[in-house]
């Protein structure tokens, strides 16, 4: 393999935590990954924007939420309009409900807690560089609260076929896999996603999913 395929294939991967302990044990885990991984450090905010702007090529953040001079949910936005297509992981210790739905609707596609395995943690990190989305399943239960009855008559207009995408986005997969578990191109499946998206009122992959698995409890005990 040349040095320039090598340089191309290696996944370029922020952390923004002020812990250095976390950053160590996060920096041990990721470079265990399958492909080589560069990884960059920054100890607050505004130095990982920094590095972003320096490195518009990295391929995944991740950001902790507790700072001691900064929150880090307020920076979400400003990370997903520096880099709209940087998926971006919220790692953290706390696990506050209200507080992470918020973070997902600013735009992070996953959330790991800090106390997650290894193997977890890596798992869902190749999910999510894959275009997926990732909840961890018991706290993914409790952030699919009860939606709307105008959600749920929306789903109940939608296709076979968005349905399946739904179920399977639900899943957390991305929409290559989704593609070819269906048969179709992936165009297909992100503009299928698009409809679905704007008939269940969401802005994102993560807010659907969480819409659908709720719609699921619904029917389950209804």
């Amino acid at each position: 393999m040349s040095t320039s395929t090598a340089v191309a294939s290696c996944k370029l991967i922020l952390t923004v935590d002020d812990h250095p302990l976390i950053r160590a044990a996060l920096r041990e885990v990721l470079r265990t990954m399958a492909h080589p991984v560069e990884l960059l450090e920054a100890s607050d905010p505004l130095e990982g924007l920094a590095a972003l702007k320096q490195r518009p090529t990295i391929d995944l953040v991740f950001l902790d939420l507790n700072f001691s001079a900064h929150d880090g949910l307020a920076f979400i936005p400003r990370f997903r309009d520096a880099a709209p297509g940087v998926p971006l992981i919220v790692y953290t210790m706390y696990e506050d409900v209200p507080r992470l739905r918020q973070a997902l609707a600013r735009g992070a596609v996953g959330i790991v807690p800090k106390t997650h395995s290894a193997q977890l943690l890596l798992s869902a990190v190749e999910l999510v560089m894959e275009g997926g989305a990732y909840l961890p399943p018991q706290l993914a239960r409790h952030l699919a609260a009860p939606q709307p009855a105008s959600a749920a008559s929306e789903a109940l207009t939608m296709s076979d076929q968005q349905l399946r995408i739904l179920e399977l986005l639900s899943q957390g997969l991305p929409n290559k896999t989704i593609a070819r578990k269906l048969g179709l191109a992936p165009s297909t499946v992100k503009n299928r996603l698009t409809a679905v998206f704007e008939r269940l009122g969401v802005a994102n992959r993560t807010q659907a999913a969480m819409a659908a698995r709720a719609m699921v409890s619904q029917a389950e005990h209804s």
